[in-house]
This record gives structure tokens, C-alpha cells and sequence, in this order.
């Protein structure tokens, strides 16, 4: 696949998706009551593990070029494959953050579901996989709140120390 049709097929379509979101979910964060410390709070949380995970997920998505891998560039429909790949990509990762955080917390929250969106978000948004972004932000995060919620794995109900 040229440059040219890699952007038109799968960057531009990502771009789009994840700015969508970025939206959606900046209109969503402007009819709730919430505060940075609370979000900060939330996203240093997150288990190191976690974090790990999504960045090499996020390398495997951008560098690899994981949709090509997915989905041959000579399919008819490899647009709207492409943004479908994507939309579940986002909702996976969505969807196992918020377990993580709830397993965590106990609860859902709104700065909770903010941190699981930025994590879905990072995978979604077209070539971040060559910076450790998300790692950087969950850094500063754990200095922000003096590493008061570093935890290395997410809590595993059943076992001792870890649920």
C-alpha cells in the first residue's frame, strides 16, 4: 500500500473517528460535574500494567500497520472496514479499561470512564505509536498525586493481594 492510499484509507478515517470522540466525549464531560484532581486521580490509578498494554497495542495499531494485516488493501469496502476494525478496537479497549478501573475502584465513575476514554481514544487516534504519549501522561499523573495510587497489576478477584 503507497503513502497516499494508506492515508486516504486508513489515517484520514482514524483522524476523523478519533476527533469524533474527542468530541463526544469533551460534550459528555461539559454536562457533568467533575474537576482535574478527580480525573488526575483516576488516570494515575490506572495499573502500570494496563498502561504497558495499551502502548504496545497502540505500536501494534500504527506501526505495524495492523489494519493492512487485517484487512487486504485490495478488498472492496476497505474504508468502511478499516473505521469498523477501528470502532471495535476502541470499544475493546474502552471496555477492558472500565473493568480495570471498576475492579480497582469498586465503581464507576465519571473520572473513570474520562481515563478509560483517553486510553480507547490513544489506540483510536492515527500514528501515536511511535511515542510513548500515554505513558507520559500516566507519569505525570502518578507525580501529580505523589504516587499515592501506584499499582503495578490490575486487581485479579480470588487471588490474595491482587482482588
Amino acid at each position: 500500500m503507497s503513502s497516499t492510499e494508506y492515508i486516504t484509507s486508513t489515517w484520514i478515517p482514524k483522524a476523523a473517528a478519533a476527533a469524533l470522540g474527542v468530541g463526544a466525549l469533551l460534550y459528555w464531560l461539559n454536562t457533568q460535574s467533575v474537576n482535574i484532581n478527580e480525573v488526575t486521580t483516576a488516570f494515575a490509578s490506572l495499573p502500570f500494567a494496563v498502561i504497558v498494554f495499551i502502548e504496545l497495542l497502540d505500536k501494534y495499531a500504527d506501526v505495524s500497520k495492523m489494519y493492512s494485516k487485517i484487512i487486504p488493501a485490495g478488498t472492496t469496502n476497505y474504508l468502511i472496514k478499516t473505521v469498523i476494525t477501528a470502532i471495535i478496537a476502541f470499544i475493546a479497549v474502552l471496555y477492558a479499561t472500565m473493568g480495570t478501573i471498576t475492579l480497582s475502584s469498586g465503581s464507576i465513575t465519571v473520572p473513570a470512564v474520562i481515563s478509560a476514554a483517553v486510553c480507547s481514544l490513544y489506540i483510536l487516534a492515527p500514528e501515536t505509536g511511535d511515542d510513548e504519549l500515554l505513558l507520559y501522561l500516566w507519569l505525570g499523573a502518578t507525580v501529580a498525586t505523589f504516587g499515592a495510587n501506584i499499582t503495578l497489576l490490575p486487581p485479579i478477584p480470588g487471588i490474595p493481594g491482587l482482588g
